[in-house]
């Protein structure tokens, strides 16, 4: 691969197998962060920031009441947060930018270990051996310091796609924990990592989803029971839907979420009102604005925190009729690398990718049809697609046997189920 090519191979792959390399690379993370941001710590409020924050009555005193009005209202994890940040540091916006930075870091560091414990699970460990903690770094870094993270980590309302980010990584790790050592405690531990991403952003709702889909192609290797095994978990993922269910109503009138909006006016002075989305409109939309989130993770230009973007009002109309095949032809892609070729990091990558954006950007309006931040967490999994398509690029054009990683021993399964009957034939016929 890429990292095979650089010289001094010997001693590249000792401190890969150095116990600190993982030191070593949170340091790397965190001094890159810390360097991209560093402009950024006077920032002032902006937008949202005002009614959440400064002019918010209730997270300025610690009292019982204003914690229990918190605590029954949407996204309390955040609001705690913001209680906490301003007792400390009021309403100098030095400190309130230190807490999202440090969760960005933080956020830097369980990717890292994602993509690490992905690459390195006993499926695709012989494929990655050798170089899995820097495809790690890579993809660790490339989120880290993308400049499409720049509206999530500097708006500092923005801090809900952080604090859900970190509780929903928090959840997947630990799932993955309790996976691969068969102990309740990491499943409990994950449950309530869930619950407090589920208390911190409303997208958060397919945890469970992505989680089913992680133990299926990569934990469980392609076996549905060991999957099944674990139903109580995903009983228990599915109960930490709570905090978004007793407080997310899609029917409110006027609300700038759901089915009843309020036709918003248009930009223009004078201009009539533009009618209200609708689940189809906002659909059509979505079809577009996710081929402009992929284009501004390839290229990052024109980034603006406030789009004024053009509402699709059919099918056949240009350019949502060649979006809508577009992401038939991605999915439809990544469906037959993993059935044909028996690819799963891709093939995951790209699930992960279209999973975490659907609450946003599928049939529910939402009064904004595009937002910066809403890549945070999705942009994870293209990047893990993207480190895994460059390893089998470069290993190809290094002249090495390139086949990715092959699907979870599927193979090997049925072969072990057949010999079992056979062995089960030959005693009884003995």
């Amino acid at each position: 691969g890429l990292f095979s090519m650089i010289p001094g191979e010997e001693k590249k792959l000792a401190f890969h197998d150095s116990r600190y390399f993982n030191l070593a690379a949170f340091g790397l993370i965190a001094v890159m962060v810390l360097i991209a941001y560093s402009n950024t710590f006077t920032a002032s409020f902006h937008f949202d920031d005002i009614p959440s924050i400064t002019d918010n009555a209730a997270i300025k005193q610690v009292s019982a009441g204003n914690i229990f009005k918190i605590i029954s209202g949407a996204r309390p994890v955040v609001y705690l947060s913001i209680m906490l940040n301003y007792q400390l540091s009021g309403l100098n916006v030095v400190g309130w930018h230190v807490f999202n930075i440090g969760i960005h870091i933080a956020n830097g560091f369980l990717v890292y270990l994602f993509i690490l414990r992905t690459l390195t699970v006993p499926a695709l460990k012989t494929r990655y051996a050798g170089q899995a903690k820097w495809m790690a770094l890579f993809g660790a870094l490339l989120f880290a310091v993308h400049p499409i993270q720049t509206e999530t980590v500097t708006y500092i309302i923005s801090r809900s796609e952080l604090l859900a980010t970190f509780f929903y990584l928090g959840a997947l790790l630990l799932f993955s924990s309790g996976a691969q050592t068969g102990k309740g405690r990491y499943y409990w531990a994950a449950f309530f990592s869930a619950v407090l991403a589920m208390g911190s952003k409303e997208w958060a709702v397919t945890l469970p989803a992505v989680i089913l889909l992680y133990d299926y192609l990569i934990l469980s290797e392609g076996n549905i029971r060991t999957v099944l095994s674990r139903w109580w978990v995903y009983i228990l993922l599915m109960v930490s839907w709570w905090p978004v269910l007793r407080t997310l109503n899609l029917f409110a009138a006027g609300s700038t979420v759901g089915f009843n909006m309020s036709a918003p006016s248009s930009a223009a002075s004078g201009a009539a009102p533009r009618k209200a989305l609708t689940a189809g409109t906002y659909l059509l939309t979505s079809f577009n604005v996710i081929w402009t989130y992929i284009r501004l993770l390839f290229l990052p230009i024109n980034q603006n925190i406030d789009y004024d973007y053009p509402v699709a009002r059919t099918l056949f109309e240009f350019p949502t009729l060649l979006s809508f095949i577009g992401h038939i032809i991605v999915v439809g892609a990544a469906f037959w690398l993993y059935k044909k070729k028996g690819w799963i990091v891709i093939p995951f990558g790209v699930a992960w990718f279209y999973i975490t954006l659907s609450p946003v950007q599928s049939f529910v309006p939402v009064m904004d049809v595009i937002f910066e931040h809403r890549l945070y967490l999705l942009s994870i999994g293209l990047f893990i697609a993207f480190i895994a398509a460059y390893e089998a690029l470069f290993m190809r054009l290094s002249g090495k046997t390139w086949e990715e990683e092959k699907k979870p021993r599927v193979a090997g399964v049925v072969t072990s189920r057949k010999e079992k009957r056979k062995k089960a034939k030959n005693f009884f016929t003995a």
